[in-house]
C-alpha cells in the first residue's frame, strides 16, 4: 500500500472514531447530570471552619445549646479565596498560556486540541489519557475527581464544560480554577501555594514566581519547586516562552525571567503543617469529607478544600468531657498497656451514646497525637474480633428466632470434622452439659459452634451484615468466622461497638456519627444527618442478652471490670487467634465503650489480664466518679425471672439440689411464653458409698451410704484422649 494511501486511511479512520466518540457522547448526554454548581466551593465569609459541640439538656430529643470548640478550628494558613481582580495579570496569563491558550475563544472545549488528543490516543504511544483538556474541563475534573481514560468520562466532561460556559462567565471559571487547583505540598489554590512556596500573598508574586506556580499543574509531584527545583526550572522556561510567544510578556521580560533564580521559602515545612487535630476532629473531618463527596458529586480534594477553606460550621456530637477523660487515660498508657519486647502495643477506643449512635469520644492510638492523617485504629484498622462477635452472630439471633432460650442446654464437647477434633481445647478438657447463658459467660467455643449450627450459617451472616451492618466477606460464611470471630478481613472497633448499642437501645440501631449538620459561611445547611433508626431485634431479646452479658462481668471473662457498685455493666471480652488482639466492649445503661489492644504488625500479647478491660475500667471510673445515682438496665414486663436446673435447662425438682456438686438450681430470664414448663428428669436419686464414690450395694455398711442425685445421661464418646468433666457425675452404666 502506498504511503499516501496509508495516510488517507489513517485520517479516515481517525475521523470515524472521533465521530463515533461524539455520537456515544451524545447518547450519554441525555442520561447524565451536566451541571456543575460553583457556588459550593466559593466562600462568602470567613475561610475558617468552626466546630461546635452541644450542651445538651436532652441529647435524644436534641435539646441543647451549640458551643464553639475554639481550639479545634480548621483552616489552612493564608488560604482564603482570592478574586480574579486581586491576582497579578502575569499569574493569570501564565496559567492560560500553558494550560489553555484558546481559553477566551472556545465554548468550554478546544475542539482542534481535543481532536489531536484523540488521534494521539488512538494512534500514538500515550494511551494513558485523552489529553486536550481546557481550563474549564480541568475545573470539572478537579471538582468531580472523574479522571478515568474512558469515552464515557470524556463525553460527560465535554458536555459539562459546554453547559458550564453557557451559564458562567470566563472570569468566574478562571477564578474558581485558580482558587482550587492542586499545586503540591498540600496547596489548593494559588493563594495557599504563594504563601507556602514564597511566604507572600498572591498579589505580590513576581513574574518568575507566577511562572513557577503555573509549571506545577502538569505534574504536581515532578514539578514541585521545593522538592524538584531543577524540574520546575525546566518547566518554568517553557511557561515563560509560551507567555512570550503569545504576547503576554516582552522579550526583555522573558530573557530576564528565564535566567532569574527562584527563592523558595526556607521554612516551608512549618508553613505546610497545620496544627495537630484531635482524634475526634480528624474523624469528624473524614466523615464530613465523605458525605460532601457523596451528596455533591465532588472528589476528595474538593471536599477537603471546602472544609479547610470554606468557612463551614460543623455541629458535632462530641462530649468534650468524655473525650478529655479518654485522652488523659491514653496519654498515660504505660499504666494500662503491657510492655513486651521493649515496646508497648497500640490501642483504640470508641464511646457511643446507644440511644442516638452519637460518637461521644474516640481515640485512634496510644499516647498524645502528634501529627495529622495518621492511622486511626478505631475506624481504619480491621482485626479479627474473637469472642466479642458471639452475642451478635450466634446468641442474639438464636434467641430472636426462638431457637434457644436463656436455659437451653448444649453439650460442651468437641465436634469431629474430617476425623479431627474441633474446636480443640488445651488441654483436651471439656465441661459437658451447660446452658447457653453459662457458655456465653465463660466464652465456651464448642457451644457457640453448636448453637450456630442450629441457627444456620446463612441466617447468622444475614444478621451480621443486614442488621448489625458489619462488613463481612463471603468467605466468612463458615463456622469459625461466625462462631469464633475468625473473620477473613476483620472488622473495625467503631462498627463492632456501634452494633452492641442496640442491646441498650431496645433493639434499635442507627449508623454511628460524629456530627448532626453542617452549614456554609452564610448559615445555610449543606449537610444533615438523618435521624433514622432500624429495629433489628426485639426489646425482649436485647434485655435477655444484656442479662447474659452482666454475668460476663460478675463471674465470667470480664470479672476484672471493677466499676462503682451503683453502676451495672454488661459486656464481652474477645481474643483473636494467637492472642494477637485483645478486645472488650462493655456498656452501662447510658454508654457503650469498645476498646481494642494489639500491635500494628500483629504479634502475640502475653498477659494475664486483658489490657482492654483495664482501659475500659479506668475510663468508666472517671466518667462516673462523682455520680451517685443508681444505673440499672431496664427490664420490661414481658421478661420473667424463672429458676431452672443447670444440667437439664428445665424447671428444677428436689433432686437438682442433691447433686454431688451442690445445688444445681439457678435463675434465668425469659420472654413470657418461652420459659421452661417441664421439670428436670435427668437428676436421679442414687445411694453411693462415700469412701469410693461407687454405687452402694447390699454389702455396703449403712454408715458409708449417702443418698445423692446423679445425672441419668449418656453421650457417645467418639473422641480419644478427651476428658469431659461432668461424666464423673453420671449414673454408671450397668
Amino acid at each position: 500500500m502506498k504511503k499516501r494511501q496509508v495516510k488517507k486511511y489513517l485520517k479516515i479512520s481517525f475521523i470515524m472514531i472521533f465521530i463515533a466518540m461524539l455520537l456515544v457522547g451524545v447518547c450519554f448526554y441525555l442520561k447524565i447530570d451536566k451541571k456543575i454548581d460553583l457556588s459550593l466551593i466559593e466562600p462568602t465569609g470567613s475561610s475558617i471552619t468552626k466546630i461546635y459541640y452541644f450542651d445538651f439538656e436532652d441529647r435524644e430529643k436534641r435539646i441543647g445549646k451549640p458551643i464553639e470548640i475554639k481550639e479545634e478550628q480548621i483552616f489552612l494558613q493564608k488560604s482564603e479565596w482570592k478574586s480574579l481582580y486581586s491576582m497579578p495579570k502575569n499569574l493569570i496569563n501564565a496559567f492560560v498560556s500553558i494550560e489553555d491558550k484558546r481559553f477566551y475563544d472556545h465554548n468550554g472545549v478546544d475542539w482542534p486540541r481535543t481532536a489531536k488528543a484523540v488521534m494521539n490516543y488512538v494512534f500514538g504511544t500515550d494511551k494513558s489519557s485523552f489529553g486536550g483538556s481546557t481550563i474549564t474541563q480541568q475545573l470539572i475534573k478537579n471538582l468531580t475527581g472523574e479522571n478515568k481514560s474512558t469515552v464515557r468520562r470524556k463525553a460527560e466532561e465535554i458536555f459539562r464544560a459546554i453547559n458550564l460556559e453557557k451559564e458562567t462567565s470566563k472570569n468566574k471559571i478562571l477564578e474558581s480554577y485558580l482558587n482550587i487547583v492542586f499545586l503540591s505540598e498540600n496547596c489548593y489554590g494559588v493563594e495557599s501555594a504563594s504563601n507556602v512556596y514564597f511566604n507572600k500573598d498572591v498579589e505580590d508574586l513576581t513574574l518568575v514566581e507566577c511562572a513557577s506556580l503555573a509549571s506545577i499543574v502538569k505534574n504536581p509531584s515532578k514539578y514541585d519547586p521545593y522538592k524538584n527545583p531543577d524540574e520546575n526550572k525546566k518547566r518554568r522556561k517553557v511557561v515563560l516562552h509560551e507567555m512570550f510567544t503569545q504576547g503576554y510578556i516582552s522579550k526583555d521580560e522573558y530573557e530576564k525571567a528565564k535566567n532569574e533564580e527562584l527563592k523558595i521559602n526556607e521554612n516551608i515545612q512549618s508553613t505546610i503543617n497545620p496544627g495537630v487535630y484531635s482524634w475526634y476532629t480528624e474523624t469528624l473531618i473524614n466523615e464530613v469529607t465523605n458525605d460532601l463527596m457523596e451528596k455533591y458529586d465532588v472528589n476528595e480534594n474538593t471536599a477537603r478544600m471546602l472544609i479547610y477553606k470554606g468557612g463551614l460550621n460543623i455541629y458535632s456530637v462530641i462530649d468534650p468531657e468524655i473525650q478529655k477523660i479518654a485522652e488523659s487515660v491514653y496519654n498515660d498508657y504505660t499504666k494500662y498497656l503491657p510492655k513486651q519486647n521493649g515496646k508497648y502495643p497500640e490501642s483504640s477506643c470508641v464511646i457511643i451514646d446507644p440511644k442516638t449512635s452519637d460518637i461521644l469520644a474516640l481515640i485512634g492510638g496510644k499516647g498524645k497525637k502528634e501529627s495529622n492523617l495518621i492511622l486511626n485504629r478505631a475506624t481504619m484498622t480491621k482485626r479479627a474480633p474473637g469472642s466479642i462477635i458471639k452475642p451478635l452472630s450466634v446468641y442474639s439471633p438464636s434467641i430472636e428466632e426462638g431457637i434457644v432460650s436463656y436455659s437451653t442446654i448444649i453439650d460442651d464437647t468437641p465436634l469431629l470434622i474430617n476425623d479431627k477434633i474441633w474446636p480443640k481445647n488445651s488441654p483436651n478438657r471439656y465441661r459437658g452439659l451447660m446452658s447457653v447463658s453459662y457458655a456465653l459467660t465463660h466464652s465456651v467455643n464448642t457451644v457457640s459452634v453448636k448453637t450456630l449450627q442450629k441457627l444456620g450459617i446463612d441466617k447468622s451472616y444475614d444478621y451480621l451484615t443486614n442488621r448489625f451492618q458489619l462488613e463481612l466477606d463471603e468467605k466468612d460464611k463458615e463456622l469459625a468466622p461466625l462462631a469464633l470471630g475468625q473473620l477473613t478481613y476483620g472488622e473495625s472497633l467503631l462498627n463492632l461497638t456501634n452494633a452492641y448499642s442496640c442491646f441498650v437501645n431496645g433493639g434499635f440501631l442507627s449508623n454511628p456519627k460524629t456530627y448532626l449538620y453542617v452549614t456554609n459561611s452564610e448559615g445555610d445547611i449543606i449537610l444533615e444527618k438523618e435521624n433514622s433508626k432500624n429495629k433489628i431485634l426485639s426489646t425482649e431479646t436485647t434485655q435477655i442478652i444484656t442479662k447474659m452479658l452482666e454475668n460476663v462481668i460478675k463471674e465470667g471473662t470480664g470479672r476484672t471490670i471493677e466499676v462503682k457498685e451503683n453502676i451495672t455493666i454488661a459486656g464481652k471480652t474477645g481474643t483473636s487467634s494467637g492472642n494477637k488482639d485483645k478486645w472488650f466492649i462493655g456498656y452501662s445503661p447510658e454508654l457503650v465503650c469498645g476498646v481494642w489492644t494489639g500491635f500494628d504488625i500483629p504479634e502475640s500479647i502475653n498477659v494475664l489480664k486483658n489490657p482492654s478491660c483495664q482501659v475500659f475500667n479506668k475510663i468508666f471510673e472517671e466518667i462516673y466518679e462523682d455520680d451517685e445515682a443508681l444505673h440499672e438496665f431496664e427490664v420490661s414486663d414481658e421478661i420473667i425471672k424463672v429458676e431452672y436446673c443447670k444440667d437439664s435447662g428445665l424447671l428444677p425438682c428436689d433432686n437438682c439440689k442433691l447433686d454431688l456438686r451442690g445445688d444445681r438450681v439457678t435463675v434465668g430470664f425469659f420472654k413470657k411464653g418461652t420459659e421452661p414448663t417441664e421439670f428436670c428428669k435427668i437428676h436421679k436419686l442414687v445411694t453411693i458409698d462415700v469412701l469410693d464414690g461407687l454405687i452402694a450395694n447390699d454389702t455396703t455398711p449403712n454408715w458409708r451410704k449417702r443418698t445423692v442425685s446423679l445425672l441419668d445421661y449418656r453421650r457417645r464418646n467418639e473422641y480419644n484422649d478427651v476428658i469431659i468433666l461432668d461424666e464423673e457425675y453420671f449414673i454408671p452404666a450397668n
